[in-house]
């Protein structure tokens, strides 16, 4: 993969520019560094590898070269958009599953918030990050971190949740530029319905942990005990507690609750 075959690529989708990187630190850190200079919807940054890939709250990302998809695209969120920031983690993740879906007939789940699934196994994570330039938003970085061929999984040392990748689940994956042009037409697609009815309902269709037991880790209080009943129009985590009491949550770790 390099830019003359990613351009081949996505020569027929509407992205008005690729910037590819053999080595950089973050395709999200390099879209939101570049944002104030002005960045079209659905500019595209790749990197073969990268060394400083975040994930939530900081986490580490690996990247390794020649089989993994490292990528960012810049959105620009409508003022109605920007009461309901999490959907656009949820487009990356729905975006990522159709395309799986469709070269694969495999059935990857979305766990919540950020998190795509293939056997119960993570085999990506989504990051969406915002601009501001003084009170204006300047847009929205979305990295998208697949495990996409083989020698892509990271060590089990090194993750918190069991990984796997894309092709362990496919008789036959495209080369990886053809794979993200996929990618990048489904999130194309989708990107005008990300408030509609549809959109949400094929979110909740993928949601992973529906009607199990769980336990849910905010970040400044104790683990929350419940059984998942899917997301609210908001994108929040939404359970039912043990007496009963249905509550959503806005952030937070997800854990299925063994035993």
């Amino acid at each position: 993969m390099d830019e003359k075959s990613l351009k081949t690529a996505l020569k027929d989708l509407a992205v008005p520019r690729i910037v590819y990187y053999d080595e950089i630190d973050s395709t999200n850190e390099q879209a939101l560094n570049l944002m104030a200079s002005g960045l079209e919807e659905f500019t595209l940054l790749v990197a073969d590898q990268q060394t400083a890939g975040r994930g939530r709250l900081g986490r580490k990302w690996v990247t390794t070269p020649g089989s993994s998809l490292a990528f960012t695209v810049v959105l620009h969120p409508k003022e109605e958009e920007r009461q309901v920031m999490g959907f656009f983690s949820f487009l990356g993740g729905l975006a990522l599953c159709i395309a799986i879906e469709t070269h694969c007939g495999a059935r990857p789940q979305l766990k919540w918030p950020n998190d795509v699934l293939l056997g119960g196994k993570k085999t990506a994570g989504i990051l969406a990050e915002s601009s501001f330039q003084g009170e204006t938003l300047a847009g929205t970085a979305l990295g998208i971190g697949v495990n996409l061929l083989e020698g892509s999984v990271p060590p089990l040392e090194e993750v918190m949740f069991p990984a796997t990748c894309v092709a362990e689940h496919c008789f036959y994956l495209p080369p990886r530029e053809d794979f993200l042009a996929e990618v990048m037409r489904y999130l194309i697609q989708w990107r005008p319905r990300i408030m509609s009815r549809e959109f949400l309902h094929e979110y909740q269709a993928r949601l992973a942990l529906t009607g199990q037991r769980v336990f849910l880790i905010p970040p400044s209080t104790e683990e929350i005990d419940g059984t998942l009943m899917g997301v609210d129009r908001e994108g929040h985590l939404v359970l039912e507690l043990d007496d009963g009491e249905v509550r959503a949550f806005p952030v937070g770790d997800v854990k299925l609750r063994q035993g």
